[in-house]
């Protein structure tokens, strides 16, 4: 299994992987008869974990609808994601990665029965905030035809980076270097070995990693002559200026903060105490606004009670919120107000037998779903071998059937095979299908706290890139 050189955190290994690593997966229905519908999935893991292979994304699930899908890696931590806003490390050969395979795939897929323009492209997590970022980039028109987001935009504070060279350098300091300059850090990384630059990037578990912004992530890129850029303004400015009117579809999972709070200790937690809840992507004009708005937010959350292990389901929640169902959210709204193509949203809610990353936790008990579970729902990868229950083959046949429809037509319940119609959103409202036990159609889940949100975004979202 080919993957770019990574940590696997939680494991009792080192550093895995080869910088030869640009690899793709195409797998084809037998018998099938095109030109076929192709999904491009592009995997997540904090932009430093993660690969294309079948032991997590395996396609078996998906090329039963009879579609073609695709898989492949891409440059990952300093190697992907390096920013220095100079000739070179622009920033963003990741994601340049990632378009260099959906060129791939525009111009080689019709040889595999594929139909070259309609190509679907989706993602989870970091894989979805990728494909945010596509949606939004000026570089990939023409690519793709219609996008998926699952627990993920990028609208999230996690997103991208908006102090890429105070990253490298805090990198570096891990390592007994202490440098801000660009070149410098340049020089450095060149001569240090692969597997000391990835060990430090992953120091620490991965869901306090990306609270604490410092991996190496996404940038807006400065402009330098000769050099394709993938990014050129924040994400928010791109999807607000001039939206590709492209049918587009985002979810979220109700339990997305289970991930993160099994990794909290005491000393997490009581450092929450000493901090506000938020990321750079916010500006305030005072110290004292800042506070003033981190007061409201742990009000709501904790009721003026420090953040400690018997409050730890409502830290679950503030992980869930800012982090991936609001801007889940924001991103839909904005574009289904923007764009004439349909816009879907669906939360996922279901608790069964292949909840993988939830049954990991010491929450496996807690209803609901957590961050990741819905992939094992998606994909039937190697991890999970054993046969699927009757009841999860159930959700999967319903997930799986409204994902290749919505690939195959821009609509994932057409011509009543489904017992509900699953309604896009409208200029004026936002409907949610929610895939639990059951299918239903419901309003937006947590409103109050959506609107307390959007107040804060709307007011304080940073405008501009620090270049």
């Amino acid at each position: 299994m080919y993957q770019c050189p990574q940590h696997p955190v939680g494991l009792p290994i080192e550093v895995v992987g080869t910088e030869d690593c640009l690899k793709i997966n195409v797998y084809v229905p037998a018998r099938a008869q095109g030109p076929l519908p192709v999904m491009v999935y592009i995997h997540g893991g904090a932009y430093v974990l993660g690969n294309g292979g079948k032991m997590v994304i395996g396609p078996d699930f998906l090329v039963k609808h009879n579609v073609i899908f695709v898989s492949f890696n891409y440059r990952l931590g300093v190697l992907g994601f390096l920013c220095l806003h100079t000739e070179e490390a622009p920033g963003n050969a990741g994601l340049k990665d990632q378009v260099a395979a959906l060129r791939w795939v525009k111009k080689n897929i019709a040889a595999f029965g594929g139909d070259p323009d309609n190509v679907t492209i989706f993602g989870t997590s970091a894989g979805a905030a990728s494909v945010s970022l596509l949606v939004a980039s000026e570089s990939t028109d023409g690519l793709f035809k219609r996008a998926i987001m699952h627990s993920g935009s990028s609208l999230a504070s996690w997103a991208i980076s908006n102090d890429p060279i105070s990253v490298a350098s805090n990198i570096l300091t891990l390592l007994g270097y202490d440098t801000k300059d660009p070149k410098e850090i340049y020089e450095i990384f060149s001569r240090l070995a692969v597997r000391d630059i990835v060990l430090a990037t992953t120091h620490s578990p991965i869901p306090q990693l990306l609270t604490n912004y410092q991996l190496p992530l996404p940038c807006v890129e400065k402009h330098i002559p000769g050099v394709e850029s993938v990014l050129t303004d924040l994400p928010y400015n791109l999807m607000t200026r001039n939206p590709k009117n492209i049918s587009l579809m985002f979810s979220s999972t109700d339990k997305e903060g289970l991930f993160f709070i099994n990794v909290d200790t005491k000393e997490t937690l009581e450092s929450k105490n000493k901090q506000t809840v938020f990321g750079d992507d916010l500006v305030f004009k005072t110290k004292d606004e800042e506070n003033e708005n981190d007061r409201e937010i742990k009000k709501y959350y904790f009721n003026g009670a420090p953040v400690s292990e018997r409050n730890i389901m409502n830290l679950s929640d503030l992980y869930t919120h800012p982090y991936f169902e609001m801007p889940v959210i924001f991103e839909a709204e904005i574009m289904a107000k923007n764009i004439e193509a349909p816009v879907y949203s669906y939360y996922f809610t279901y608790s069964g037998g292949r909840n993988y990353v939830k049954s990991s936790t010491k929450y496996k008990n807690v209803e609901g779903a957590c961050h990741g579970d819905d992939l094992f729902y998606t994909f039937q990868g190697t991890i999970l071998p054993f046969r699927v229950n009757k009841d999860d083959q159930i959700i999967v046949d319903w997930l799986t059937k409204m994902l290749t429809n919505f690939a195959k037509y821009g609509d994932p319940s057409p011509k009543g095979e489904f017992p509900i119609k699953w309604l896009p959103h409208t200029k004026e409202q936002l409907n949610f299908l929610t895939i639990g036990d059951t299918l239903e159609m419901t309003s937006m889940r947590n409103p109050d706290i959506y609107h307390t949100w959007k107040r804060i975004y709307d007011k304080y979202r940073r405008s501009e890139a620090k270049l």
